[in-house]
């Protein structure tokens, strides 16, 4: 079984899954479902995962044929105490729905922004823990390199107090009169009130330190979302 098209037909037999079923479920247009069934393309991004889901495989698998097809094998005191409506995937990662990947004009006065769910072109899964107006962002330029690099999408938890943040967390913060937010370490001096942003990447041209006085608070980095293909 080396095409993604038999593996999607082995799994729409076996669970009786129609392509109506997978155009509820996913959102994707007939013609991009028949032209996933046909294997004259392949279903990526957001919209390969929302398939597995759909498929109730490992999105690995459905892609590759490697690894195992299911995608909740943890034990079952792990199981029982998962909240309901919460998705299983098979390294013990909890998600719940999804998050939007927004501009970074956008995340200026996000979740009080004009931009409404049909106007998002690219969804995430959100890890179970962060809140619902969390976000994700794609990594711009080279301030954070090595460890994140352009194109990366980072999440963002913007529920959090100013007093709350520590040193050495990675936030997304807006310097007024700028055109978009930026995205720094915090450096915390002799005080918690003395609050000062920097690049990770040592390289990098511009290594100007600045103040969490000149800034709004936008919200703090979580996690990053990796891939390697």
């Amino acid at each position: 079984m080396n095409q993604v098209s038999e593996r999607i037909a082995k799994r729409m037999a076996e669970l009786k899954v129609t392509q109506a079923d997978i155009k509820r479920k996913t959102g994707a247009g007939k013609a991009t479902i028949s032209s996933w069934v046909k294997g004259d393309t392949k279903p990526s991004g957001i919209y390969a995962t929302k398939l597995a889901s759909c498929l109730k495989c490992n999105t690995d698998w459905l892609l590759t044929g490697l690894g195992r097809m299911d995608i909740d094998h943890r034990s079952e005191e792990v199981r029982s105490n998962t909240p309901e409506g919460t998705e299983l995937f098979a390294n013990g990662f909890t998600t719940k729905g999804y998050l939007p990947v927004i501009d970074w004009k956008t995340a200026i006065n996000w979740p009080d922004s004009d931009v409404f769910a049909k106007d998002i072109e690219e969804w995430a899964i959100r890890p179970s823990h962060l809140s619902d107006t969390s976000f994700v962002l794609r990594v711009l330029g080279s301030a954070n390199l090595p460890e994140f690099k352009p194109d990366d999408l980072i999440y963002v938890e913007p529920e959090i107090e100013l007093h709350n943040l520590k040193d050495g967390n990675l936030i997304i913060a807006y310097r007024y009169d700028d055109e978009l937010p930026i995205f720094r370490k915090l450096v915390i001096g002799d005080s918690s009130t003395e609050m000062y942003l920097k690049p990770i990447n040592e390289d990098w041209v511009d290594q100007t330190i600045i103040s969490m006085n000149d800034c709004k608070l936008i919200g703090i980095v979580d996690s990053k979302l990796v891939r390697y293909r």
